[in-house]
């Protein structure tokens, strides 16, 4: 299975990058939820509506499922369209971030991603992780990202 590139932020130079660029999209579906809202004759009570096809017009919102046990978390996230070399995962202690940036090109067997959209979703956690244990395999369409709790993290340590 390949692996996936890892980032683990420390520095807040690190972390403001990646919270500028979270900033950038949700004001650009901000921006075209409001066009929505304006094209539908400024009709109120759709803004739930308005913002979820917004996020899909621009984004790729993949599957995810999320489990926790056995001191460790562990999470699927089915990427269809996308190959191993554009993605990244973003390890927080609380949180996974999973990118996706499309890369048009050619190769001997097929196309890549053709139609493919940006994947940028964040998953916040129910516990801390340690994020020097992070691991990302994809494969067949499936991301797995694992990762242990930082308290059964600390005990395997001492």
């Amino acid at each position: 299975m390949p692996h996936i590139i890892v980032e683990r932020p420390e520095t807040p130079g690190e972390m403001s990058s990646l919270t500028n660029e979270e900033n950038t999209i949700s004001g650009r579906i901000r921006i075209r939820a409001f066009e929505l809202f304006e094209k539908s004759g400024e009709a109120r009570g759709n803004d739930a509506e308005n913002w979820k096809r917004a996020e899909e017009e621009l984004l790729q919102i993949p599957h995810s499922k999320l489990e926790s046990r056995d001191g460790s978390v562990f999470l699927d996230v089915s990427i269809l369209g996308h190959h191993e070399q554009e993605l990244k995962v973003v390890a927080l202690p609380n949180a996974f971030f999973v990118i996706a940036e499309p890369k048009h090109r050619h190769s001997k067997n097929h196309l890549a991603s053709i139609g493919a959209k940006r994947i940028f979703q964040r998953i916040d956690l129910r516990e801390t992780i340690d994020t020097q244990s992070v691991r990302a395999e994809f494969e067949n369409g499936l991301l797995k990202v694992t990762a242990k709790k930082l308290a059964e993290a600390k005990s395997q340590t001492a």
